[in-house]
Order: structure tokens, then sequence, then C-alpha cells
């Protein structure tokens, strides 16, 4: 039933076509201008797409580089909007924040910053496309009547010259049988084909969301195809760039205090201020899981299960300015978020509170 829905606008045309006493070929470079229109639009939308794509790839600093890079992108947007609930979901799901942010900064480059050069683009594949039909039309028409083909072989050539770069349809040309001259069905063709090319140049870019190919979304695809599993103790996502990357342990080059995670003290609302990597060099122990009552000595924090096995701390005491900033700076919200409070052992050296954001 689906498929014959689909028909019908297309076989009303070649009936209201024939009542108007059009030759079997006009009806034809119709029909065919019909299909070409709907592929014609589709493939300049995903090449559009695909250039906008490898354009941001090349010359945008967040995707110019590998996926530690964009991180960077991340935070540091994140960190001039001051945008708490961005923050959250960065440490709770830092795949969906990154995604959002390569859909945001890909809206605003092809939008707003660079709209004459996306609508180039479009253009020129626009263009491009025109001569690869007004091509392939002649190619089919020529072999056709060197070989005193059908319509059928008429159709079937074009559309084995049009293939890499257009799909479309077969056409039953049982109907068209009687045409002999190609000539004209050449040039009823091409009539039909400038109005198409027109319709299409005036595309807006908005169109390109339609379609398979979208520039947001091939450079998600590239950017993001690797490891998103986060650290136990403050959320740092591991850098490797393979999703799936045993034996090799976990590891991240920039911890975070363990508090921005929500890790407290047992039995008090003193969220933790120490660095993973300081914690795992110390003396202390921790509850690996809420409803357990076992201990795990921080030196010993890979005996704490396969979350834990699967990572690799190394004790240091490397501390980025970054999250200093960002725990003074959303205290409050964080001790609101998680219901516990900066105090006490978790109380936020005073150092840290000469951070200022340009220090970031």
């Amino acid at each position: 039933l689906s498929y014959v829905e689909s028909k019908k606008i297309q076989y009303y045309n070649i009936f209201r076509s024939f009542c108007k006493g059009n030759s079997s070929a006009v009806v034809l470079g119709e029909l065919m201008c019909e299909k070409l229109k709907v592929s014609t639009v589709e493939a300049v939308c995903n090449k559009t797409a695909i250039d906008l794509a490898g354009e941001m790839r090349c010359t945008f600093p967040a995707f110019s580089g590998n996926r530690l890079n964009l991180e960077k992108h991340v935070l540091k947007s994140l960190a001039e909007k001051e945008d708490f609930d961005g923050f959250i979901t960065y440490i709770r799901h830092p795949r969906k924040q990154a995604e959002a942010f390569i859909k945001e900064e890909v809206q605003k480059y092809i939008f707003t910053d660079n709209k004459d050069k996306a609508r180039n683009i479009l253009k020129k594949h626009v263009e491009d496309i025109k001569n690869l039909l007004s091509q392939a039309l002649f190619t089919a028409t020529e072999k056709v009547k060197k070989q005193r083909g059908d319509p059928d072989m008429w159709v079937k050539e074009l559309s084995s010259l049009l293939k890499d770069q257009l799909t479309f349809n077969t056409i039953c040309c049982q109907n068209f049988s009687d045409i002999n001259n190609f000539d004209f069905l050449k040039e009823e063709t091409e009539k039909g084909l400038v109005s198409v090319i027109e319709e299409v140049s005036s595309l807006s870019l908005d169109k390109m969301k339609e379609f398979r190919m979208k520039p947001d979304q091939i450079l998600i695809d590239q950017l993001c195809n690797c490891c998103w599993v986060t650290c136990p103790f403050c959320a740092a996502v591991c850098t490797n760039t393979l999703k799936d990357h045993s034996p090799d342990k976990h590891n991240v080059p920039f911890p975070r205090p363990s508090g921005i995670k929500g890790w407290h003290k047992t039995g008090t609302v003193e969220l933790v201020i120490d660095f993973c990597t300081t914690s795992v060099a110390s003396d202390k122990s921790f509850r690996p899981h809420h409803d357990s009552d076992e201990y795990i000595p921080y030196k010993e924090y890979q005996k704490a299960g396969e979350e834990y096995a699967t990572w690799q701390i190394t004790p240091d005491e490397s501390k980025l300015t970054y999250w200093k900033w960002f725990v003074c700076r959303f205290q409050k919200q964080l001790e609101d978020h998680y219901k516990l409070k900066f105090q006490g052992r978790g109380e936020i050296p005073s150092e840290w509170r000469k951070h200022s954001k340009e220090e970031k």
C-alpha cells in the first residue's frame, strides 16, 4: 500500500500529460526530471554536508585535533558561559555534552559565521551535478542512437552513467515503446532539468537536515568514536582514542577533585576535595559501593571490582587550575546538587579561591 501510494503523484502526472496530448517523449522526459530532482537535491545536500564537515575538521580549532582537544574546547565553552547544568551533564554524561557542543558550533559556523561560504559550496555542487547530467544525457543518447536501442536502453544507460553520484528508481518503459527520436527525448529532458537546477540552486542550507549526511553528525562520528568510560573517583574521561582498547587500562592525564562526582566522607556530609591521583598515594580507604560496609585502601583501588580494576591511576600531584576554579565558582550549586557540603576535611583550600576564570 505504501509503495502504491508513493506512485500516486507520478502516475497522475503521466496521465495528465498524456491528456494534454503530449507525446511519449515529452511524458518520459518529465518523468525522468521528476525522478532526477529528488536524487539531485539529496546528492547536493549530502556533498555539501561532507565538504562543510571537512572544512571544519581542518580549520575549526575545536575539531582539528583528537577527542582530548575537543574536550578542552567543551570545557572552555562551559566556563565561558558559566553553565552549571552543562557541567553536570558533562560530568555525568560527557559524550552527550560533547555532541551538544558539536551541534551548537556547527550550527553557528554554517548559519552565522560562514553562511556565504556554505552557500558557495552548495552552489558549486549544484553546478557539478548540472554538468554531470548534461554529459550523461549526451552520452546515453549517442550510444542508443548508434546501437539502435530503445527507450528502456536509454533509461538504463543514463542510470548507469549517473549511479555513482545519483540514485533513482528504475522507470518501466513499456508505455513509451513508440519513442524513436532520442534527440527529441534528450531535448525535452534538458528543458525539464532547467527548472530542476533552478529549484535546487535556491535550496536553503536547512535542507541538509533532512538527509542522512549532516555536517554535525559526520563530525560526531569522527570525533566521538572513542572511549568514553569515566574515572570511578573523579568522572574524568579516559583519553584512549579506541572505543575498545582492552587490555590497555583506562587512564586520564588531568584528574579532578572527587567531590565533583559526589564522593564524600562516609557518615558525614563532607565532600571529598582530594584529587584521585593524590588519594591513591595516600593511606586512606574508601567504600566502593554504597550498599557495602567493605573498605578498600586507595593504594589497592584495583581490588575494588571491575569498575576500578580497568583503570590505571598514577599517583602524582597534578592538579588542574581549571577544576579548582570550578569548585570555587560553583560551590553552592554543587552542594545543593549533591545535598552535601565542602566543609570539615572537605573544606576548599583558601589558595584555590585566588584562581580566576582567565587562568583556566
